[in-house]
């Protein structure tokens, strides 16, 4: 069964499973796509192409390429926390602190 073809939670699962193993650097990478994309779809945009997809990601992959591993976990934190804060707004999660793995 090739990704296309996946039902939607085996697809979750194995994107997830694909994003926890890349290096931290490429983590930032995907969230910080992601939160474009939903970006987009609150504006009301059209979706992007599969080459303005990759274009963007070289985008953001060569902005952080010279970024420290210290850089790179407070972006990382900040995109979280703005994704935390538009769930929370959008009341599909909880107020309040949480906790670390």
């Amino acid at each position: 069964m090739t990704v296309q073809v996946l039902p939607p939670q085996d697809l979750v699962r194995k994107t997830i499973l694909e994003v926890v193993s890349l290096p931290e650097k490429d983590m930032l990478t995907v969230l910080e796509f992601v939160g474009k994309i939903k970006q987009r779809e609150k504006e009301g945009l059209p979706k992007l192409t599969v080459a303005e997809i990759h274009a963007e990601a070289n985008r953001i992959a060569a902005e952080t390429a010279n970024l420290s591993r210290k850089e790179i976990m407070n972006r990382f934190r900040e995109t979280v926390e703005q994704i935390r804060t538009e769930a929370i707004a959008k009341g599909t999660a909880l107020d309040g602190e949480w906790e670390r793995d």
